[in-house]
């Protein structure tokens, strides 16, 4: 179920721009507040930031929103090392001195910088002039590129500083590029910025953000994804995979363990279809043990001082 709003830049009920990779899956918009935080988000020029358990959908949203509206997709998945400079540009070490050892530097300003996404994003004519590559590959119909949908993956994984040195360049989505002017978005600009929720982001950065959290805890929604995924099927092995997948989720919870996510789901559910084996047949048990559960029942614990021989 999607939902409209007047003037509203992004409908995926719409024609996508850009067809379907072969082997690629739909999104499954199963929550209308997903594609009104879009909207939002696209309307407010402000980042979205989604939240979810891995598996939820939240990296491929990205994808799916540039490929629907024809826009060019800049991402980069977040580490512990990252900083706002790799963002924007780094500067290529290498290169500057395989150039000095042959005596042919290159006196052009930022000559050396390698562009990061928010470059790419903000002003990709520049960014392809700086390194000569060649015109992307994702343009509309009369050679223009429309936008660009800025993906950062899992900002959890980020020092503390990060998200609020982000605050800068969104608000104002300029950039500064060592050796250049501010560099402005040029282009339509789409920041995505992904989270695990596994640690609380800074008042400061929340306030500059639209708020998206996903739930993936209805059958439904996992039954969706799998036809997504596999195609529509008779029986019922889709709903009861993800009825049983979703008891392992609850008793994760108040056992305090890790709980199978969506991915884990369809991976079960793939070696389910391979083998012809279902929740209750004789290999269920193996299958979710080694892709849902991860832990056996029972191990075999080694014998003790006091155990008989």
């Amino acid at each position: 179920m999607t939902a409209k709003f007047a003037g509203a830049p992004f409908d995926p009920e719409a024609d996508a721009v850009i067809p379907l990779a072969e082997g690629d899956s739909e999104y499954v918009y199963h929550d209308p507040r997903i594609v009104y935080a879009v909207n939002v988000a696209m309307i407010a020029r402000r980042p979205l930031l989604v939240t979810g358990s891995p598996g939820s959908g939240k990296s491929t949203l990205a994808d799916d929103v540039a490929r629907r509206l024809g826009w060019a997709l800049a991402k980069t998945t977040i580490t512990s090392r990252t900083r706002l400079d790799d963002l924007v540009a780094r500067f290529d070490a290498v290169k500057r001195l395989s150039h000095a050892q042959a005596k042919k530097i290159d006196e052009r300003d930022g000559a050396y910088l390698v562009p990061g996404v928010f470059w790419w994003a903000f002003a990709p004519d520049s960014a392809r002039a700086a390194i000569s590559a060649p015109k992307d590959r994702r343009i509309n119909p009369d050679g223009d590129r429309l936008g660009t949908v800025v993906l950062l993956d899992e900002i959890d994984k980020a020092e503390p500083d990060l998200p609020n040195d982000l605050l800068a360049p969104l608000d104002r989505y300029t950039i500064e590029v060592p050796g250049l002017d501010p560099i402005s978005a040029q282009t339509e600009c789409l920041v995505i910025i992904t989270s695990n929720g596994e640690r609380t982001m800074p008042p400061a950065f929340l306030r500059r953000c639209v708020t998206l959290e996903l739930d993936d805890d209805h059958p439904d929604f996992f039954v969706a994804v799998a036809e997504s995924h596999f195609g529509p099927r008779p029986g019922t092995l889709y709903r009861d995979l993800a009825v049983r997948t979703l008891e392992l989720v609850s008793d994760a919870e108040q056992d305090q363990r890790r709980a199978p996510s969506m991915a884990e789901y369809l991976d079960a559910l793939k070696a389910c279809l391979k083998f012809g084996e279902y929740p209750g047949s004789p290999l269920w048990e193996r299958i979710e043990e080694v892709a849902l559960r991860k832990t056996p029942e029972t191990r075999k614990q080694p014998p003790t001082a006091s155990d008989p021989p």
